[in-house]
């Protein structure tokens, strides 16, 4: 074996370095010794105190501090809401009406789009439903101007013998009028009037206007069969066959104010020619 290496007189050795390094400088406190535990375990650890970290304690952090760039803070101004356009929401309540909300809605639709005035979405919605019921209002005046419904709502009755055959209300039937077909129901609504040289059904003799409150469906029609009977075997028919016949008004015709009793010469054989009032 071989011994190490000895430092030459005069200069300390490595372990007296060491032990020279960690040597505490004159003045300074004595450094406390770490308790050992048993042989071969390691060194125990200082305790801490309570709450405290047993690797000290620490400095809290410094506040972060908000960074506001090299150009500092700025301030805008706050754009006011745009108004609704009066025109739109009018145009789109109107719009069941047609033409209105249809104009209200164009009109509208250059100030929204400027950016002047919000609700966009309401002028396009007053244009398209007013240009809808435009064309359905258009479409249902056509309808009612061809089926004669505007006619039949402004006529008047006519008494005696007509010209050319028409279509009217058996309500607006007066003294002399001939009529084509009855219904076999006992609803009487529209009934077509021609006139008395051609083939018809039945020629209304006389209209009685009645007054007071409904007397009931039964009382009307045996007042009506008195009535009628009466006035139709008293016509000069030598050559042509008739029977009585009535048309009277239902309890809602009553209340919306017709109250007129009809006779009628009905053809007892069916359709005949002629005018038997005139």
């Amino acid at each position: 074996m071989t011994e190490p290496p000895q430092p030459p007189p005069g200069k300390p050795s490595r372990a007296q370095r060491r032990q020279k390094r960690w040597e505490a400088p004159p003045g300074a406190p004595p450094v406390p010794t770490v308790p050992r535990g048993p042989a071969g375990s390691p060194p125990a650890e200082p305790a801490a105190p309570p709450g405290q970290s047993p690797y000290g304690q620490r400095s809290a952090p410094p506040p972060m501090q908000e960074s506001s760039g090299n150009y500092g803070h700025f301030t805008f101004p706050q754009m006011p809401k745009a108004k609704l356009e009066p025109r739109a929401v009018l145009g789109l309540i109107t719009s069941v009406l047609g033409l209105p909300g249809l104009v209200l809605g164009l009109l509208a639709r250059p100030r929204v789009k400027g950016g002047r005035r919000r609700s966009p979405a309401l002028a396009m919605s007053a244009i398209v439903l007013g240009a809808l019921f435009t064309v359905g209002w258009i479409l249902t005046v056509i309808t009612l101007a061809l089926t004669g419904t505007f006619d039949r709502l402004t006529e008047t009755p006519q008494a005696g013998d007509t010209d050319t055959p028409r279509t009217i209300a058996s309500a607006t039937l007066a003294e002399g009028n001939c009529i084509l077909t009855l219904p076999p129901a006992r609803p009487v609504g529209d009934v077509r009037v021609v006139p008395c040289a051609q083939t018809h059904i039945a020629q209304v003799i006389s209209v009685h206007t009645l007054d007071g409150d409904f007397p009931g469906q039964e009382e009307l029609e045996t007042q009506a069969d008195q009535v009628c009977t009466d006035q139709v075997e008293a016509l000069p028919t030598d050559e042509v066959q008739v029977m009585p016949w009535y048309l009277i008004p239902s309890g809602e015709g009553w209340q919306e104010g017709n109250t007129q009793l009809m006779c009628l010469a009905r053809g007892a054989t069916g359709p005949f020619e002629g005018d038997l009032v005139n």
